[in-house]
């Protein structure tokens, strides 16, 4: 097993262009498409100078939710027309307005946002209008201080749909990029099994399992690396927020490389060359990353049939259960489900893929 470990090693050495070019991709991606803000929503707002509009503009530059640019109105109007995936906001004395191309969940929320502070201004300027400045400090005391306790609970937090554009690039990309990653390592086992290599290590005394062991636990390692640097970077390099989760997500991380590991011996036992496993691997990971939510959320999927694909997806186990302990702050325990079947899924395509190509050596050296 070493010595399969220091040939792979010296492979890595000789040729690192695919798990750097990966690595790097998995940054380039999921930072430019989360707009590199983190977690904040980019808002571009207008005033039409009014005491109001200028009130609501300082209690939406005091939340932390929102990266706020100040323009003219025309100024606004022009930009909107220009980068049509821009959001902006126009104040005004009484009224506002959101400019926005599509009417999203993000858009609703900022709507419900806005008109609440307009609300709680109005009643502020109503109270004072009425019984003057000492009458709202007396006021605004009541409401701290509310004689009735109210508790607030949620119907369902499960069933809320929660975004975070800059965790859904970072987790849908490096789910997807790692999949090549180790799929290009574990068929090195193929390649060994059709040059011979694998019959004269056999012949040296070294057993099947430590042949499998080595050559699987290198792509194990080699994939779960990538993950920590591509997570590491962004964490710690990117600021992007976890939500408290980040050992969370690398454990999960480390079940999905298993399941991803597993799923690769099992296509290259189904096919006689490297370059029709390639050519797979490459059609099912897009595939996959579509119909398990890599690249878009499924709560925006109105397909049923799609929907029904998703259990298929090995993404779609591990972008689920990472986004869960991450936006919805659950714990590993709550998302065991997506776990278990990541664990038993592996499992059983290990055991599969294995089967299979003992099954198929003979055939594969047939056809040289």
């Amino acid at each position: 097993m070493k010595g399969i470990w220091i040939a792979r090693l010296q492979n890595l050495k000789r040729k690192p262009l695919i798990l750097i070019s990966m690595t790097i991709m998995t940054v380039i991606f999921a930072y430019v498409l989360s707009g590199s803000v983190g977690s904040k929503l980019t808002l571009l707002i207008a005033t039409d100078e009014s005491k109001m509009s200028k009130e609501v503009l300082e209690r939406l530059q005091i939340e932390e939710d929102y990266a706020i640019t100040v323009l003219s109105e025309q100024e606004l109007q022009d930009t909107i027309k220009e980068k049509r995936d821009t959001i902006g906001v126009l104040l005004n004395e009484k009224t506002y307005s959101v400019l926005a191309d599509t009417e999203s969940d993000v858009v609703r929320n900022l709507s419900l946002n806005v008109e609440t502070i307009y609300n709680e201004l109005a009643f502020q300027y109503q109270i004072i209008v009425v019984g003057g400045e000492s009458k709202w400090k007396e006021v605004e005391k009541g409401l701290e201080n509310p004689a009735f306790q109210i508790k607030e609970a949620s119907m369902d937090e499960s069933k809320v749909f929660r975004y975070d554009g800059a965790l859904q690039s970072l987790f849908g990309f490096m789910l997807y990029f790692v999949f090549y990653t180790i799929s290009i390592n574990v068929q090195f086992i193929l390649e060994d099994k059709r040059s011979g290599v694998w019959n004269r290590l056999k012949l040296a005394s070294i057993s099947r399992f430590q042949l499998y062991f080595g050559h699987l636990s290198f792509s194990y390692l080699i994939g779960l690396v990538q993950m920590l640097l591509v997570i590491f970077v962004f964490r710690f390099i990117v600021g992007t927020n976890m939500y408290g989760g980040l050992w969370k997500v690398i454990v999960i991380c480390s079940f999905y490389v298993l399941l991803v590991m597993a799923f690769s011996l099992f296509v290259i036992s189904l096919v006689k060359t490297v370059s029709q496993s390639s050519v797979i691997i490459s059609l099912l990971s897009v595939a996959f990353a579509m119909i398990g939510g890599a690249y878009w959320p499924l709560e925006i999927v109105q397909s049923d049939g799609l929907l029904a694909m998703k259990w298929l997806s090995p993404i779609y186990y591990g972008m689920e259960a990472l986004k869960r302990v991450t936006i919805y702050g659950e714990t590993l325990s709550d998302v065991w489900t997506y776990v278990s079947m990541m664990l038993l899924l592996g499992v059983i395509l290990l055991a599969v893929g294995i089967t299979l190509l003992e099954k198929r050596t003979e055939r594969y050296h047939s056809s040289e």
